[in-house]
Order: structure tokens, then C-alpha cells, then sequence
């Protein structure tokens, strides 16, 4: 592994287990890379660049995964859909300022949304828990809408769910 690759790969590493805003690590990873004295102060190639962002898109991905999870309901890791709703449009963004495509992760948000809403609306139905959602209606079918989820797929007694 030459140097190069060896400072791309711990960067993509950061930037993958950074926190909610991968894209604050990107560029504190450029910043270091190329600007910062105490830095390797190299040049980027486009392909190591690409790489980069890639981790960006995949830490956006799994945050917003995360927070479609429902199995995560419950425990401090969760932060519920208004995150997850924050998160996507994020992610959008930043595909859209990168011209990434944005198509496969529609549809994977659509699906998890989907699986959660089901599961959350049968148990909040059944009284095995209490209703996590903790956004509006309105935001929700708004997430919905844009994820590609037809409203007619969404189970029945979803609205009762939000705040």
C-alpha cells in the first residue's frame, strides 16, 4: 500500500464512523490532507477524491438506515423518523451538489419506511409499545412523497402514530 492510499484509506475510515454530518468530515479530511502544516499537505487525485465522497453518501446511507430501523426503537441509538427525515434530505443534497445518483436510495428508504410504518402501526395497534414516531403527519407524508412511497402502501392507522 503506498502512502497516498494509506491516508485515503484512514480518512474514508473517519468519515464512515463520523457522527450525523459526514460531510463536515469530508472536509475536515480535505483540510488535513492538503492544507493542513502539521498534515501530509498532498495533492488529491480525482479517483482518491471519489472515494472520499463515496463514504460521505455510505455514512449518509447507513444514518438514515439506522433510523429506519425498528428495531433500534427503545434504545439510545435511535433517533427517530424526524432524524431520519433530516438525514434524507441531506443525503439528497449532497448527491445533488455531487451529481451522485440518488435512485438506488430512494428506494431503499422507501422499502425501510415502508417495514417500519408496519411494524410501529402493529404495535402501537396491538399496545405492545408506544408510538416513537416523533414527527407530524404532515412531515411524514412529505417523506413518504418523496422516497417514492404511494400513500395507498402505507398501512392503515399510520397517522395516528405522529405527534
Amino acid at each position: 500500500m503506498t502512502e497516498m492510499q494509506h491516508f485515503i484509506e484512514e480518512e474514508v475510515f473517519a468519515i464512515r464512523q463520523s457522527g450525523e454530518m459526514p460531510e463536515v468530515a469530508l472536509h475536515t479530511a480535505l483540510y488535513y490532507l492538503q492544507e493542513d502544516p502539521e498534515g501530509p499537505r498532498v495533492t488529491i487525485s480525482p479517483e482518491n477524491l471519489r472515494l472520499l465522497k463515496d463514504a460521505v453518501e455510505k455514512r449518509y446511507q447507513r444514518i438514515l438506515m439506522r433510523d429506519l430501523n425498528p428495531r433500534y426503537r427503545g434504545r439510545s441509538i435511535y433517533r427517530g423518523l424526524d432524524r431520519a427525515i433530516a438525514n434524507w434530505q441531506r443525503l439528497v443534497r449532497f448527491c445533488e451538489r455531487e451529481n451522485r445518483a440518488i435512485a438506488g436510495h430512494r428506494q431503499d428508504a422507501a422499502a425501510a419506511l415502508l417495514a417500519f410504518l408496519t411494524i410501529e402501526t402493529a404495535d402501537v395497534a396491538t399496545g405492545q409499545k408506544e408510538s416513537c414516531v416523533n414527527c407530524s403527519a404532515r412531515a411524514l407524508e412529505a417523506f413518504a412523497e418523496a422516497v417514492g412511497l404511494a400513500f395507498s402502501r402505507l398501512p392503515d392507522g399510520w397517522r395516528k402514530l405522529c405527534i
